[in-house]
């Protein structure tokens, strides 16, 4: 292929062939790479040929053009979800496209074409709008890493029940929202890959998070607890860690679930459980089935744990040998479809606690920008996915190297050919909590870093998404949804994106340590976007006490007996303390607290009164800076150092009302929001 062919097909196939970096440098991409890229994005396509699409999006009140010229059908047929129907005939314009007429009905309708039907998805402008508790329209919330909060005897590893007691109390104290770490399904054979940013599968729950008072009785629990004595002391030590030992922890909770399940679940089935099951249709299946083989083939070699290594009958869902697997082991099936029953179970039932405290948007759940490639949504439905690449994003002043995530994303191609079944599924999934979602690394509406498998960051380029589809239908199910939009922006974002985001009413994330002026400086909150929420922080960023007493990175902190590295901070503090000052005190400007715990505490109470006071339309605060905790849930790329997404919150969900640093901090909220 010469270099002008490759291009070509590079270009139709939406790989850039030169992209600009943060920096303002253009690169040119390397051909070896836009090979590798092609190749991945060639294969993980059909190749059918269809006369039509399987689904269109477009707007309300908008034409749509329908995707045939001369000699295409006369008439339509358009059946809309309420089941009134518009027919009549197809007119070519100026330009020989023909066009049916503007659609005013939200939802997905069925269009019939020449004995052809297709899905059109009528949009609406935008996302669906905040909710807050007054017209003054400034809420709060919190954010939350579910695994982190503790309760009595939760085996180590916090869960949707605490989320539930935890919604709650906020809710009670005037909270508007709650914002929680991914629920997606993990590798429950592994349950030390904990990080929730590299699931299994984003249409599943994690059954380690799922809430077995939602299902059965604390006196049964207790009863069950009895007959195995040697989990008693297992369920003490677990449960008083400050860290999570996710091993333990994880395989204690899957035994208890299958007692549970072996002595009151599998002999009589609920009939909830058993409607949930047919609901769930191959899907579910699909995915309790991986379940169960991953499990079965782990205990026969080290191949076990990756489906792609599996031997040829196993590696797709729909042969024989798998059919015959999930028949011989129905047993071990339904445990898996049980497990993902209890989830769900779990989830709206914290999303029903979340609304009856009083928050007007409720539970916001984080959806993940990429899979595990290695894992069950991958199996089931591997045209979807780009199998053979990774995700990531180019170098930046965040990541001088770049970033891999080791992740894989849809495949534009097999989206527009399937119907963005993946994608809706996907979607549906996390508004299924009830408020709304949070769209990690939200810039891959448009377009996403895409590198080669074996390929080092800096060694990849950006592949454009199909935006206008994903945009209409991110507005459309959060609509059905009654939930917001978040939108994760930070890093490399295109020209314009913002702006984008903001038409559709998608909102972006304002984080304090993000938020400077052209000179360097800190922004004054008064000056904060009201396009987006305020944050103190986020999970992969330091705490505000972290941060104040240079804990925030280990690798750095061990450095930092160097004096340049400490007078660097220093300054940084100043620079803050200024801004905190200046935002927060009417009068003479404070004296800077001491980089000592009683400063931190200072400093953390300042910040959140300072963010409060933003105009933007919602303040979310990380738990971790409610606590004043040094220490970050996660820190990218180092997993040797810091005990990522192990950390756990220093005290009992039911003590958190009565904690004097947590009641100090929410009334410092309520004043600043209560102010606008």
């Amino acid at each position: 292929m010469t270099k002008r062919d490759l291009h070509q097909a590079a270009k139709q196939a939406g790989l850039a062939i030169s992209w600009q970096d943060a920096f303002g440098k253009t690169h040119r991409t390397d051909p070896d790479v836009l090979q590798a890229l092609l190749h991945t994005l060639q294969t993980r396509s059909s190749g059918e040929e269809k006369n039509y699409p399987s689904l269109l999006t477009v707007k309300v009140g908008e034409t749509t053009s329908l995707p045939f010229r001369k000699g295409g059908p006369q008439s339509f047929l358009l059946k809309h979800e309420d089941g009134t129907q518009t027919e009549g005939k197809i007119s070519p314009t100026q330009n020989d496209i023909f066009q049916l007429p503007r659609c005013y009905k939200p939802g997905y309708h069925t269009l019939e074409l020449g004995g052809t039907e297709i899905t059109l998805a009528v949009a609406p402008e935008t996302c669906a709008s905040l909710k807050f508790r007054n017209e003054q329209s400034h809420g709060w919330g919190l954010t939350v890493q579910i695994p982190a909060l503790r309760q009595s005897n939760d085996t180590g590893i916090g869960h949707l029940g605490s989320v539930a007691k935890l919604a709650k109390i906020a809710g009670l104290q005037g909270a508007d929202a709650l914002m929680m770490s991914p629920l997606h399904a993990l590798c429950p054979i592994h349950p030390e890959r904990c990080s929730p940013y590299s699931p299994s599968s984003r249409r599943f729950l994690n059954p380690l998070l799922a809430d077995l008072r939602t299902c059965f009785s604390k006196q049964l629990i207790h009863t069950v607890y009895r007959q195995h004595p040697d989990w008693a002391a297992q369920i003490t030590e677990r449960t008083a860690e400050k860290l999570i030992n996710w091993k333990a922890a994880g395989t204690l909770r899957l035994q208890v679930l299958r007692v549970l399940y072996e002595k009151h679940i599998r002999p009589c089935p609920p009939q909830d459980m058993l409607s949930f099951i047919q609901e769930g249709g191959s899907a579910l299946k699909n995915h309790a089935v991986f379940e169960a083989l991953q499990a079965f083939l782990k205990t026969r070699g080290p191949r076990g744990d990756n489906w792609r290594l599996w031997e040829a009958p196993f590696k797709k869902p729909d042969t024989p040998e798998v059919a015959r697997f999930a028949h011989t082991h129905q047993e071990e099936v339904g445990f898996w479809l049980f497990l993902q029953w209890l989830a769900v179970k779990s989830l709206k039932y914290a999303a029903r606690t979340a609304r009856e405290a009083g928050m007007p948007i409720g539970l916001i759940a984080d959806i993940a920008v990429g899979l595990d490639p290695s894992g069950a949504e991958c199996w089931s439905q591997q045209d979807n996915f780009l199998i053979g690449a990774s995700i990531g994003a180019p170098p930046d002043q965040l990541a001088p190297a770049g970033q891999n995530w080791g992740l894989t994303t849809f495949s534009p191609q097999a989206l527009q050919q399937n119907g963005y079944e993946a994608f809706i599924a996907m979607l549906r999934a996390g508004f299924a909590a009830g408020g709304g979602i949070r769209f990690d690394h939200v810039m891959g509406l448009e377009r996403i870093w895409l590198i080669p498998d074996g390929g080092n960051s800096n060694e990849g380029t950006y592949l454009t998404m199909p935006q206008a589809d994903l945009k209409n239908l991110l507005a459309l199910e959060s609509v059905r949804a009654g939930g917001m939009v978040i939108g994760e922006d930070l890093g490399t974002v295109p020209k314009g994106f913002r702006s984008r985001m903001t038409e559709k009413k998608i909102w972006g994330m304002n984080v304090m340590w993000f938020m400077k002026t052209p000179s360097n400086q800190f922004m004054a909150p008064a000056a904060w976007p009201t396009t987006g929420v305020a944050m103190t922080t986020t999970h992969d960023l330091p705490t505000v006490a972290g941060w104040w007493l240079e804990m925030d990175n280990p690798a750095q902190h061990a450095r930092n007996k160097e004096q340049a590295a400490t007078a660097a901070r220093q300054n940084e503090r100043n620079t803050l303390w200024a801004m905190l000052t200046a935002a927060t005190s009417k009068e003479q400007p404070l004296p800077m607290p001491p980089v000592s715990p009683a400063g931190a505490t200072t400093v953390v109470d300042t910040s959140i009164q300072a963010v409060a006071s933003t105009p933007c339309p919602l303040v979310l605060v990380p738990m971790e800076d409610f606590l004043g905790m040094t220490e970050q849930p996660n820190v990218p790329g180092d997993q040797k150092e810091h005990p990522n997404w192990r950390n756990r919150y220093p005290i009992m969900v039911k003590e958190i009302v009565q904690n004097k640093d947590i009641a100090r901090r929410i009334a410092i909220i309520e004043k600043a929001r209560n102010v606008k």
